[in-house]
């Protein structure tokens, strides 16, 4: 796998995690496809242009439910908003070159934004922005891959626990970052909201409107002091 940049906060239990983490939820989605009806090549299709679990997900469950494959697409395309906020946040110390930004906007997901963003230097940021997004890619393409051939032999996905992991990989990488009150606050104010409204929601939404609870610590620290105002 890839090698861990030196002189960053990140560690290799960090990225073997997350590596190991997208792997079985990516056989998971695709056991989900097959079992829902969805052609071998278009779980492979999605996989290698999506990279997203919760999109692929959605389109699954929209289409398995009747719907079109517009419908399935416009449902894929509402749980993926929250990667504009994400993309926001990182876009600003990430490279000029249009071709590396293109890359960036490819491989952005939700623990490579997190975790990058502990880095103090822009370079740092970048390296460990640049590694994890393999650790993450190719983990997924190999899981998807395997799950189209297993698919028809495990009619159960969830038998098999899988579904606990991503939200396990989740608490993990937000753990370390709750080091001081204004983060504890932010992080505990978007699981409320995450939990209150999961099952009023459309699949996807919560971690979105969760995710506003961070403008709140964006605001905190750009405030400027009482004698500057």
């Amino acid at each position: 796998m890839q090698q861990i940049p030196t002189g960053t906060q990140l560690v290799r239990g960090e990225a073997w995690a997350i590596g190991l983490t997208y792997f079985t939820v990516a056989i998971t989605v695709s056991i989900v496809h097959r079992t829902a009806g969805t052609d071998p090549w278009l779980i492979v299709a999605a996989a290698l242009i999506v990279n997203s679990a919760t999109a692929t997900l959605a389109f699954a469950s929209a289409t398995a439910s009747g719907g079109s494959a517009a419908t399935g697409v416009l449902s894929s395309w509402v749980v993926s908003t929250r990667f504009g906020l994400l993309a926001a946040t990182i876009a600003p110390r990430l490279w000029s070159s249009r071709k590396k930004r293109i890359f960036a906007a490819y491989s952005c997901f939700d623990p490579n934004v997190s975790l990058a963003l502990r880095e103090k230097k822009d370079n740092d940021l970048q390296r460990v922005y640049v590694s994890l997004s393999l650790w993450l890619v190719i983990p997924w393409w190999l899981g998807s891959a395997i799950g189209v051939f297993v698919g028809n032999i495990i009619s159960d996905p969830l038998a098999l626990g899988l579904d606990v992991m991503f939200p396990a990989l989740f608490v993990a990488l937000l753990w370390r970052q709750l080091d001081h009150g204004l983060s504890k606050i932010v992080g505990l104010a978007g699981a409320a909201i995450a939990l209150g409204t999961v099952e009023f929601v459309p699949g996807g939404l919560p971690i979105l409107l969760a995710g506003f609870t961070a403008l709140f610590g964006f605001r905190k620290q750009n405030t400027p002091p009482k004698d500057l105002q």
